[in-house]
């Protein structure tokens, strides 16, 4: 596997036109992704936490490009990874965005995908509960209400799924992983 380092992922990040917004939040989901990833790691369950990480902190690529029309937000993202030699980082990269939690062929499968679209679910430009991310993304969208409500479900479950595989109740992951988001806030 051809996993790049933090240095090499961060240079990734910068070579793509990306708001400095996206920048931060991409940041902030690799901080919980690699916090939720060690908590599951140290309960026994093998995860790789530095691919989580990178493919965390490279998540969004893709925003700018997709929001132009050039193609599903996502795909994208685990497309340009793949040509860069990254193929790896693709099944997270691709399942991320929560129109996933509602399309069974995208739906993350394998701990990788499940955590990078846990952090994802908690993390704008400020922590924030499941719920509330959630409501963000209605408030930013609200033409896509529906489907988003739809979404809450299995971001729930998902939560729920990395809460048992750490050993915790649901409120002390949110808790651990609202402290890693504010590391480096």
């Amino acid at each position: 596997m051809a996993i790049p380092t933090r240095d090499q992922a961060e240079a990734i990040l910068a070579s793509f036109p990306l708001p400095d917004g996206i920048v931060a939040h991409s940041q902030g989901v690799a901080r919980v992704a690699a916090e939720a990833a060690r908590l599951v790691a140290a309960h026994g369950v093998p995860v790789d936490v530095d691919l989580v990480q990178v493919a965390a902190l490279l998540h969004d690529i893709d925003k700018v490009e997709t929001r132009e029309g050039g193609g599903v937000h996502g795909r994208v993202g685990a497309e340009r990874l793949a040509e860069m030699g990254h193929a790896e980082l693709a099944p997270a990269v691709a399942s991320h965005p929560v129109t996933c939690l509602l399309d069974d062929a995208r739906f993350p499968r394998g701990w990788p995908s499940v955590i990078v679209s846990v952090a994802d679910r908690h993390v704008a430009d400020a922590f924030l509960t499941t719920d509330q991310r959630i409501d963000d993304l209605v408030a930013r969208y609200p033409q896509h209400r529906l489907q988003l409500d739809a979404a809450r479900d299995p971001a729930h479950g998902l939560e729920a799924e990395v809460a048992d595989a750490a050993g915790l109740p649901v409120a002390d992951l949110v808790e651990r992983l609202r402290a890693a988001w504010a590391e480096g806030a």
